[in-house]
C-alpha cells in the first residue's frame, strides 16, 4: 500500500510549486482545487443544485458556473457559506476517495492529496500524514499581488478567511518553511522525501 500524504498550505505558500515538483518526483497527485472545478462542469447535477440554491446569477452565458458572482454571494454572508461548503465538501470528499482507491493500484513513490482546505474538510483523517507548506504572511501577501494582480488587503482578508497558521501547525506531521527561495524549498522536499523512505 501506498502512504497517502496530505500536502496544505494557505494561499501564496508555493504548495503549487511543492505538488508540482512532487508530482516529477514519482507522486501521484490528487489535486482537490481541480476536483472541485470539474464536479461543477456544465450539465453536472452539482451545478444545478448550485443554481438551486444561488440563483441564476451564478451562470454564466455559456452554462459554466461564475465564480466570482459565487464568491460575493457566499462570502459575506456565513450561512450562505456554510451551504455552499456542504454541498461541494461531500462531493469533493466522495471523489477524492475515489482517486486514492485508483492511484493505490498503480505505480508511485507515494500519493499526494493537494488540498488548501484539508483540516477544514477532514480530509487529514484519510491521510497518514500532513505536510504543511507555510511562509511570512508578507511574503505570502507580495506573491498573491504579482501573481493574481489582487490588492493587499484583499488577500489578507483571503488569508484571514482561511484556517490560521499555528493551528495547521499544531496538527501537521511536518513543515516546510517556504520564505526562502524556490531552490531552497525544493531541497526542503528532497530532504522530506528521504527522512520518510519514501
Amino acid at each position: 500500500m501506498m502512504r497517502v500524504i496530505g500536502l496544505t498550505g494557505g494561499i501564496g505558500t508555493g504548495k503549487s510549486t511543492a505538488s508540482e515538483y512532487l508530482r516529477k518526483q514519482g507522486f501521484s497527485i490528487i489535486d482537490a482545487d481541480r476536483i472541485s472545478r470539474e464536479i461543477v462542469e456544465p450539465g453536472t447535477l452539482l451545478l444545478k443544485e448550485l443554481e438551486k440554491n444561488f440563483g441564476s446569477g451564478i451562470i454564466k452565458d455559456d452554462g459554466t458556473l461564475d465564480r466570482k458572482a459565487l464568491a460575493a454571494i457566499v462570502f459575506s454572508d456565513k450561512e450562505k457559506k456554510s451551504r455552499l461548503d456542504g454541498l461541494m465538501h461531500g462531493h469533493i470528499l466522495d471523489e477524492i476517495e475515489r482517486k486514492i482507491s485508483e492511484s493505490q493500484s498503480g505505480e508511485g513513490r507515494g500519493i499526494i492529496v493537494d488540498a488548501p482546505l484539508l483540516f477544514e474538510t477532514g480530509l487529514e483523517k484519510k491521510c497518514d500524514q500532513v505536510w504543511l507548506i507555510t511562509a511570512d504572511e508578507k511574503l505570502r501577501i507580495l506573491r498573491v499581488c504579482e501573481r493574481d494582480g489582487m490588492d493587499p488587503e484583499e488577500v489578507r482578508a483571503r488569508i484571514q478567511n482561511q484556517m490560521a497558521d499555528e493551528e495547521k501547525k499544531e496538527r501537521a506531521h511536518r513543515i516546510v518553511d517556504n520564505s526562502g527561495s524556490k531552490e531552497a524549498l525544493l531541497a526542503q522536499l528532497a530532504e522530506l522525501i528521504e527522512a520518510e523512505n519514501l
